[in-house]
């Protein structure tokens, strides 16, 4: 059996290949390599980018951390947009999307970064940055060595943290809309009645997501504990009133709404899966 997306599906019985050797063979093929090879090709080129910018001026540098984050994360939207998805499959690449898909890119850029600051004239670009910079590097400031290691390390740590992340703003909630018996099995939510089950499905996927990104949003926009909401969305009205716009204002306020949604529509959902009797999700 193959699927349309990203070719034979893991969860097919494949002889001679256990389940893992399956599925790792699937984060290099069809759709899964092409970003694969863009990602690489970016860090790369980010890596490199970033022994001249010394100041941390442009963008280029970060895509050596941020190009593993994105690969990881795309394996693990991947099997929520596949057709056929199953328990066993999701959970599988959950693992390998944290733990394994960054490693994928960070290690090729560890690697090629050891071998090209073997050449002097590598070393001598990222020495002359650092003393027209005033003798500091905004990336390889702990040392060339030292920093041949830290920047694929921080890619793939970057990119476990990407992939969890996505699997509970994304992965699930898209799972729970277009197949909702997968994140449903084996949790309470099989115990609500068949008419309600997969809108239960939804309620609690869709709600942990909005939870988890409205934290994001929250802690990384300027502002403060809920209470303060109301003056925050005065400021925002004043603000955009006099033609200015803060954008870390504005991410907290959405940050709150996400979160108190999310865990409105949670606690819908759990109460619905916890109130079922035993029994009740039949048919």
């Amino acid at each position: 059996m193959r699927d349309g997306l990203n070719g034979p599906s893991i969860a097919d019985v494949v002889p001679g290949r256990t389940l893992f050797r399956s599925e790792l063979r699937a984060l290099a093929f069809g759709v899964n390599l092409g970003v694969l090879i863009i990602a690489i090709a970016a860090a790369m080129w980010g890596a490199f980018d970033s022994m001249t910018d010394a100041g941390g001026d442009r963008f280029g540098g970060t895509l050596a951390i941020a190009s593993p984050a994105l690969y990881a994360g795309w394996c693990m939207l991947e099997p929520a947009l596949r057709r056929g998805a199953d328990v066993g499959s999701v959970i599988m690449r959950l693992m390998t999307a944290c733990f394994i898909a960054p490693g994928l890119v960070a290690v090729p850029v560890g690697v090629v970064l050891a071998v090209a600051v073997i050449f002097p004239g590598m070393r001598d670009a990222i020495t002359d940055a650092q003393t027209q910079n005033g003798g500091f590097h905004y990336y390889w400031s702990e040392g060339i060595t030292a920093q041949v290691f830290l920047l694929p390390l921080m890619g793939w740590m970057t990119g476990a943290c990407a992939a969890l992340g996505v699997c509970l703003i994304l992965a699930l909630p898209i799972l729970s809309l277009r197949a909702p018996n997968v994140v449903a099995s084996g949790t309470h939510i099989e115990k609500v009645e068949s008419s309600k089950r997969d809108s239960t499905s939804a309620f609690v996927f869709c709600g942990l997501g909005s939870t988890v990104l409205g934290i994001v949003l929250w802690v990384f926009g300027d502002g403060g504990n809920i209470l303060e909401f109301p003056q925050g969305v005065h400021r925002a009205i004043t603000t955009q009133s006099q033609g200015a716009f803060s954008w870390d204002e504005s991410i907290w306020l959405f940050g709150v709404i996400f979160v108190v949604l999310g865990v409105l529509a949670m606690a819908w959902g759990c109460r619905r899966a916890l109130s079922a009797p035993s029994g009740a999700g039949g048919g």
